[in-house]
């Protein structure tokens, strides 16, 4: 429920003056074109390719929801993609994270109720719209996450870097059991930091993000 420039912000700070950035509000999102849909996953990814034909090929820097659509795009239109980096990534969701992922999934569809700070949040940045993209994303990645297989890891033909934050013992096996799958991808785990690996240590996370960028 963010948006390129809010959840970026850091990144897009460290390396606006050397490369050409691309920000894109998934649907539903911020300034995105398009509102979100039932069938939001498989429509977000039909957006961000159509956006990345428009213009061209390039690396894909993806947080949570964006970095599943991310390794998506990679595994669908490889032809589109220089590399990809995912933060806040997990290929599926194990079955102990189940219940923890509906407790959230009743928190959030009720956040007006919860925690109307946030709620506020929402509408400032997506305006009357958010509480159907939220509604539309909850749906989604609670009950129809995107998983990918290990046979699709072992498919993937691009560069690949994830970089979980190290405090989440779910996303530090997520990044561990990728690389065991296919040794080719690049893991690291972001020392002090959540979910939101670039937010909350964004030196850290900026360094590894351009050097993969710089290798490839």
């Amino acid at each position: 429920m963010g948006t390129a420039e809010t959840h970026f912000v850091h990144q897009v700070e460290s390396l606006k003056d050397n490369y050409e950035l691309i920000l894109i509000d998934l649907p539903g999102h911020g300034n995105a074109t398009v509102e979100a849909s039932e069938n939001y996953f498989e429509e977000t990814l039909c957006y961000v390719i159509s956006q990345m034909k428009e213009f061209g090929k390039g690396y894909i820097v993806g947080l949570s929801l964006g970095a599943s659509v991310a390794i998506h795009i990679a595994l669908n239109k490889p032809n589109l993609v220089s590399g990809v980096v995912l933060t806040g990534y997990s290929p599926f969701v194990p079955d102990e994270l189940k219940d923890v992922m509906e407790k959230q999934y009743d928190y959030f569809i009720n956040i007006e109720k919860n925690d109307r700070h946030i709620a506020e949040h929402f509408k400032k940045l997506h305006g009357e719209k958010w509480n159907n993209t939220l509604r539309k994303v909850l749906h989604t990645m609670t009950f129809y996450y995107p998983t990918v297989s290990e046979k699709q890891i072992k498919d993937i033909k691009v560069p690949v870097l994830i970089l979980n934050g190290s405090n989440d013992v779910h996303e530090v096996e997520s990044a561990t059991y990728v690389k065991k799958v296919k040794g080719e991808i690049k893991i690291g785990l972001v020392p002090d930091a959540g979910h939101t690996a670039n937010i909350d240590q964004p030196l850290i996370y900026n360094l590894i993000l351009e050097n993969f960028i710089k290798e490839n």
